[in-house]
């Protein structure tokens, strides 16, 4: 186990975006875990959503007086391509259960020897950690999903409920994804107001990183920004890009994005979206560029729309930032997208077609006032619902009943 160092960060560093009230339940239900040992472990330290999540939540958590410690699993090529498999039908893609199920269980095994044993709660992020759960019999576990299960493959759904007879609680984004699992909590994901990427910059900085970048800013653009992934659907911002040039000349196309350690399909994807943009003007294609957080920043600031065109979304955390930001988000409505995006009020929502989605972005881009509003309106939004302390006031609820489960079992 790869053991990820972070500071501590204390509640008073949001006290900007946060009420009494919401101040007050947090200190509360801190309470109950104060000097206790938790551990977070997932698959990977960089990349992804859940490592936005983990880089925010495990510093305040110890700035509450928690021992909270993230745990990452070591890099395994042949392990994570069986794993790639369970996320993609787990999500509804073509894939079954890997063959190699026999790998899997021989990897976490070997994984789970190196797990220390004085924690007081073990919470587990994902497919990839589930074949920790038998090794943890004796302590209180929670297994933390941020995928959509809702149309999940049935033998590999099959496969997960085994898996999740022996843990204490499941963390589900939305009610919808649970599929029928015992003892869930529902618990919204969110962006951390503190982090460089979600910072103000003024535009004269991010003009000056968006030009770096190759990009033009005295010219508008559209920008999608994601891992290159098959459910965040690239292409289809390119597809919608080429229609919309038609129709507003001049306006560039920026896709961002990476692959995680533990997405063996990234790089293939990233090839693909390459040649899909083959002849496309005023397009750029990037990946792992040098000051990630910056770049993001930047695009997400100063962006006529931002797009997030996926088929499938556990939550949607590049949403999430680009509206704390008061962008125009343009979204398809799946997953936690629902959540965030309210058509005509924080937002736009597509539909996959892409001549219609077209012309909703087109015509709300020749309309700036309907623009504004929306942004504002998706900033507040965020604001109330979406912040990292809001988050782990509700993850300490659930974190509490599994432990109670826990102690009723022993």
């Amino acid at each position: 186990m790869q053991e990820q160092s972070v500071r501590p960060r204390k509640i008073e560093d949001y006290s900007s975006w946060l009420t009494n009230r919401q101040t007050d339940k947090l200190l509360r239900r801190a309470e109950t875990f104060r000097g206790k040992k938790v551990y977070e472990i997932n698959s990977t330290a960089t990349g992804g959503g859940v490592v936005e999540l983990l880089r925010s939540q495990i510093p305040l958590m110890r700035g509450l007086g928690i021992d909270a410690q993230w745990l990452v699993l070591p890099p395994d090529d042949r392990f994570f391509a069986i794993t790639k498999q369970f996320h993609n039908a787990l999500q509804g893609g073509r894939d079954s259960l890997p063959e190699d199920l026999e790998y899997y269980d021989v990897y976490t095994q070997k994984v789970a020897a190196s797990i220390p044993r004085d924690g007081d709660l073990y919470i587990l992020h994902d497919p990839q950690t589930l074949g920790l759960i038998p090794f943890l019999a004796d302590k209180p576990v929670i297994w933390r999903c941020h995928i959509d299960l809702t149309n999940a493959e049935p033998h590999t759904f099959a496969w997960l409920r085994r898996r999740l007879r022996a843990v204490d609680r499941s963390i589900f984004s939305l009610e919808s994804y649970t599929a029928g699992i015992e003892n869930t909590s529902i618990v919204q994901p969110s962006i951390d107001p503190l982090q460089p990427k979600n910072q103000s910059l003024s535009d004269e900085v991010a003009d000056k990183v968006i030009a770096s970048l190759g990009i033009d800013p005295s010219r508008p653009f559209i920008t999608q920004i994601s891992r290159y992934d098959m459910f965040k659907d690239p292409i289809g911002v390119l597809e919608i890009a080429r229609r919309i040039q038609t129709m507003i000349p001049g306006l560039q196309c920026v896709l961002l994005g990476n692959y995680a350690d533990d997405d063996p399909e990234g790089e293939e994807m990233f090839r693909s979206v390459l040649s899909a943009a083959e002849g496309m003007v005023d397009t750029h294609i990037l990946v792992n560029v040098a000051d990630n957080e910056r770049a993001v920043n930047a695009l997400q600031t100063r962006a006529a729309a931002v797009v997030q065109y996926s088929s499938r979304e556990g939550f949607g955390l590049t949403v999430t930032e680009a509206m704390w930001k008061g962008a125009l988000m343009c979204a398809r409505p799946v997953g936690g997208i629902l959540l965030q995006v309210k058509n005509g009020k924080t937002g736009i929502t597509l539909s996959g077609k892409y001549d219609y989605d077209a012309q909703r972005i087109a015509h709300v881009l020749q309309d700036k006032h309907l623009a504004a509003r929306l942004g504002a309106a998706a900033h507040q939004h965020v604001e109330k619902n979406f912040i990292t302390p809001v988050m782990l006031s509700e993850y300490l609820v659930a974190y509490e009943q599994a432990v109670q489960v826990a102690a009723k079992v022993s």
